[in-house]
């Protein structure tokens, strides 16, 4: 399950009341004022594509699925037999129009709840019991949390909230003031808050699969204080067995004309021996122009680790692979464009010692360069996508 940041705005009678960041299971980030990022799709470029003509693929056109809402329905608080009349998806609390996070939520508060029969089906969608007609309607007005198990639950529903922040919930939600909260109380703010956080899901989702390849930068330098939260969110990438294999070397402007120098030099050569020809043919101003240069590396495996190394070694790579696409992803949400590169200059004794990189121990990822966007991100090119879900996911049985 993702996880993503969630905040709830609660309209209290007296305040708004707000639920924290929370690392959340696919209940996602609710920011009342945020905007999306113009965003662009990345792959892996090579040292001959240099001069900035590399046009990376658009990700598929995104579509919401959430239903029409009539904004400009009137309701009368005040004439509504209980708060569920403002929800005409649910004909009772138990109903079939449930959506799974609703029906989760049910779940996980039957759990905490009082007085609560262990004849309940969790798996039936209408918590009916196979020997009693009337257990639905009987369990569901038994079931009621009190006030010590609301801070509980909302950490089991992966709500990060404070104790005191609980309190202010309870308050909010014992509307009759009897001591408990009701399924019925609870789960028409549950819902509208997942309806909320969605939008923001949605929003980062978005940007994940509009984020492009950057080709032409600007000269104006990135602070660095982007550049150690990309670093922050590369090295929580996923990483089986802990090993943090990756290496990030910045490079400054010395370092960057020493490989510029190198590649002219391994330019000449190839000339030389193709006899005029165009091999390693490439563009060395333009990389003397690329503001910032991130070299990225992974642990290698010894010579004697044997299968077992070797296996490790592919898993780093996998982590590190991760750990650059959070790195972009970082970059791009913060208005930065990235490009991550990789040629046969990278595999080099040469490039390896200009860089400080120990090629008995570490192997090179490739290279991000990454800067403002010239013309701005939007002007990023890109192309749609040959394959869509349908062609890429099979189902099995």
């Amino acid at each position: 399950m993702r996880a993503v940041a969630l905040l709830f705005a609660l309209a209290a009678p007296a305040a708004a009341f707000t639920l924290p960041r929370s690392p959340a299971s696919q209940r996602s980030a609710v920011r009342l004022a945020s905007s999306k990022s113009k965003t662009a799709g990345a792959g892996m470029d090579t040292d001959e594509a240099s001069e900035y003509e590399y046009n990376e693929a658009e990700f598929a056109d995104y579509a919401s699925d959430y239903s029409e809402v009539d904004d400009e329905a009137d309701l009368d608080l005040d004439d509504a037999e209980s708060i569920l009349d403002l929800y005409d998806d649910y004909e009772d609390i138990g109903g079939y129009d449930l959506t799974p996070f609703e029906k989760h939520a049910r779940e996980v508060f039957l759990t905490y709840a009082e007085q609560v029969q262990s004849s309940i089906d969790h798996e039936a969608g209408d918590l009916s019991s196979s020997d009693n007609d009337e257990c639905e309607t009987t369990q569901l007005e038994n079931a009621a949390i009190l006030k010590k198990d609301l801070y509980s639950m909302l950490r089991a529903l992966d709500i990060d909230a404070t104790e005191d922040e609980s309190k202010s919930l309870w308050k909010y939600l014992d509307v009759d003031g009897d001591g408990r909260i009701t399924l019925e109380e609870f789960l028409p703010w549950y819902a509208e808050a997942i309806d909320a956080a969605q939008q923001v899901s949605m929003g980062f989702q978005d940007m994940v699969k509009t984020r492009r390849t950057v080709n032409k930068f600007d000269a104006t330098e990135v602070d660095d204080g982007v550049l150690r939260r990309a670093l922050e969110c590369a090295i929580a990438a996923p990483n089986r067995r802990g090993t943090e294999p990756w290496r990030f070397i910045k490079l400054g402007k010395e370092t960057v004309g020493k490989i510029v120098k190198l590649k002219e030099e391994l330019h000449a050569k190839n000339v030389a021996k193709s006899d005029g020809g165009d091999a390693m043919e490439g563009s060395f101003v333009s990389w003397a122009k690329v503001p910032h240069w991130i070299v990225v590396t992974y642990t290698k495996a010894p010579p004697d680790s044997g299968p077992d190394g070797k296996m490790q070694q592919r898993e780093d790579f996998k982590s590190t692979c991760c750990a650059v696409q959070n790195f972009l992803l970082s970059m791009w949400s913060e208005g930065i464009g990235t490009k991550w590169t990789d040629g046969p200059i990278q595999r080099t004794e040469e490039f390896a010692e200009i860089c400080g990189i120990d090629l008995e121990k570490e192997k090179v990822a490739g290279v991000i360069w990454y800067g403002f966007a010239r013309g701005g991100l939007n002007r990023a090119a890109a192309k749609m996508r040959t394959k869509g879900v349908e062609e890429v996911l099979d189902v099995l049985p």
